[in-house]
């Protein structure tokens, strides 16, 4: 049986897993996406930034706001 701290642990290296695995996944989608196309890019980059402006309840805002801003580099990086 699992202690206290071992189920956290767990539920912390998950959550994380998870965490990265969205922002990577998004960030190869929207490169592929806007390859060699730097209107699509900023298309992107300006819905994110929209996205980036709404206030989410229950969220950690200003960290939801870092995964906007670390996706729109990524996105537009390549175009």
């Amino acid at each position: 049986m699992q202690t206290i701290d071992q189920r956290v642990s767990d539920l912390e290296l998950a959550l994380k897993t998870a965490i990265v695995f969205n922002l990577n996944a998004a960030s190869v989608l929207g490169r592929r996406i806007s390859a060699g196309n730097p209107a699509i890019a900023e298309a992107i980059a300006d819905d994110l930034r929209r996205l980036k402006a709404e206030k989410c309840d229950g969220i950690d805002n200003d960290l939801h706001k870092s995964y906007i801003d670390n996706l729109i580099l990524a996105v537009t990086k390549g175009a």
